[in-house]
């Protein structure tokens, strides 16, 4: 049985973590094959990259099975993959279909953007355990919905539902329904990959590299980024069709 389920639906290519019966919960196996998969997605004709989860969880966050292993490794991997998500060539979207616990909430923290289904529950819960988040969660998740929001739930284990979630902006978009949320995060992600990559990569790349910088700093990141974008196909072709009165044909270069 494959551990990852490779689809495509739309432009958007979908990666679903199969293992239902542990709720999806991150293994070696699963991360080399989430490795693969990232890997061809990266250089292939979709616009954007899905992840989501089989059966009832998106994914419980770590395999406890494997606590025999050295934990540094499993740390650094996974460090290595949410940045690898957050330096990803194109948008990716966590379509949360359930439960989104400690390591799983932190993949989805990784992508670009998330959507959920209401009943979903999405938590950090290490503190319960004696632990604290050692995949990203300490960085990540203060930065997107911030930091006070992001202690209560760190500090306490607290999990969110879906609409409590969206509405502190750990969740983009939300459907009621796990029926059609492969089909409302494909259509989320056609909302932004319809543009230009190189400008969407740079985009992305000032506000996760600006986080780290002065207000001076940022600014003069964000002008040679746009020094760079203003002079490829992409931005001469956009402006050409505005003054033309037409929907410019992008080639990502």
């Amino acid at each position: 049985m494959n551990l990852i389920e490779h689809q495509r639906q739309g432009s958007c290519a979908v990666l679903t973590l199969n293992r239902p019966s542990v709720l999806n919960a991150l293994n070696d196996a699963l991360l080399d094959e989430l490795d693969q998969h990232l890997e061809r997605i990266a250089n292939d004709d979709s616009r954007a990259l899905i992840i989501t989860g089989r059966g009832r969880a998106f994914c419980a966050g770590s395999d406890l099975n494997e606590r025999e292993g050295d934990p540094a490794l499993r740390i650094a991997r996974m460090h290595r993959l949410i940045l690898r998500l957050a330096e990803y060539p194109k948008i990716s979207v966590a379509a949360i279909n359930g439960a989104a616990m400690g390591g799983g909430l932190e993949v989805a923290l990784g992508c670009t953007f998330r959507v959920s289904v209401a009943q979903a529950k999405l938590a950090v819960p290490e503190i319960r355990l004696g632990l604290i988040p050692v995949y990203g969660a300490t960085q990540l998740l203060p930065r997107l919905i911030g930091r006070s929001p992001a202690l209560r739930m760190m500090l306490d284990g607290e999990a969110l539902d879906g609409r409590t979630a969206y509405s502190v902006g750990l969740i983009d978009h939300l459907t009621d329904s796990d029926d059609n949320l492969l089909d409302a995060a494909c259509v989320f992600a056609a909302k932004y990959s319809r543009y230009s990559l190189p400008a969407q990569q740079a985009i992305r790349q000032a506000v996760r590299e600006g986080n780290e910088l002065s207000l001076t700093q940022g600014l003069a990141l964000e002008a040679g980024l746009g020094r760079r974008i203003g002079t490829n196909h992409d931005a001469k072709e956009g402006i050409q069709a505005f003054v033309e009165r037409r929907e410019p044909v992008f080639k990502d270069c």
